[in-house]
């Protein structure tokens, strides 16, 4: 059963159909069109739609916990497996390396409760070297033998990724700094560490989301795979929910939405907000 509809009694040659669905459903989706459409079809049942809530959120992608080691070793496994096809493809003999002994200490390595700094760090720059040298000899491979080799744009762009890879992870491992846009999974390179400060979860892994509230149902007010500051977002998200519902005239939101801009635009369109006063508190006052 799948949105309603009985696909069949019998089992699925494809059990991966439903993710092509909602894979091929997601390419041709525009959220902003179809969120007009259900607010213009809810708009009568909203008790309140002159009020917006509104916060950041992440999309987490389902991913394991990446590190630099794991990067690497993913990275050596694929160009390993993919030396080894292409040679088999031209029956030629493949080039020696020592992945097999790389292999062992690295799962030895992952059996460790505690891992030593100097065994990260040896473990590290022997999985580069090793990653370079696969690189290499499958170029020297595809140079040689052009004329009886085709490959997808898929296998092409992962092979930008896992060079992409080892140009960030030569930088780290030699700075000690992180690098700009840096890539957390070879599959899904477009994923990137989202640092969101919570005490179960400080960093991660998806799709940031400025969201906003009208009687507890959701919209996207902005999603993006790369990190951004949802504090200058506050105006945006107002503009938009004025297209979605109408009128507002009153917001609710984090204190990173209090910034002298959004305060000032609030006052002057009449808009009442739950941010705490700047200043202290008169003498008098109620807190």
């Amino acid at each position: 059963m799948f949105c309603g509809i009985l696909l069949g009694p019998e089992k699925l040659a494809d059990f991966k159909i439903i993710s092509r669905i909602r894979t091929q459903l997601a390419r041709k989706l525009d959220i902003r069109v179809i969120q007009d459409v259900l607010a213009k079809s809810w708009k009568p049942y909203i008790e309140n739609p002159n009020i917006v809530l509104e916060d950041a959120t992440c999309y987490e992608s389902d991913m394991s916990y990446p590190t630099n080691v794991k990067l690497l070793w993913e990275s050596v496994d694929w160009m390993y497996g993919q030396v080894k096809l292409t040679c088999k493809r031209l029956n030629i003999p493949t080039p020696r390396t020592k992945y097999l002994e790389h292999k062992e200490k690295y799962f030895a390595y992952m059996r460790m409760r505690k891992k030593p700094w100097k065994q990260t760090i040896k473990r590290t720059r022997s999985l580069l070297y090793l990653l370079n040298k696969l690189i290499k000899e499958l170029g020297k491979i595809e140079d040689q033998y052009r004329i009886y080799l085709k490959y997808t744009e898929k296998y092409h762009q992962k092979r930008r990724v896992i060079r992409k890879v080892l140009s960030q992870q030569k930088k780290i491992f030699e700075t000690g700094k992180s690098v700009p846009d840096r890539i957390v999974s070879i599959s899904k390179s477009y994923v990137r560490p989202i640092v969101r400060g919570k005490e179960v979860k400080k960093v991660e892994f998806g799709a940031k989301v400025n969201m906003i509230q009208f009687d507890g149902i959701n919209f996207i007010e902005h999603l993006s795979f790369d990190p951004f500051n949802e504090g200058p977002r506050l105006i945006e998200s107002i503009r938009y929910s004025r297209t979605l519902f109408g009128k507002i005239t009153h917001v609710s939101a984090d204190d990173i939405y209090a910034t002298n801009v959004n305060r000032n635009w609030c006052t002057a369109q009449n808009i009442t907000t739950n941010f705490k006063r700047k200043g202290r508190a008169g003498k008098h006052e109620d807190q």
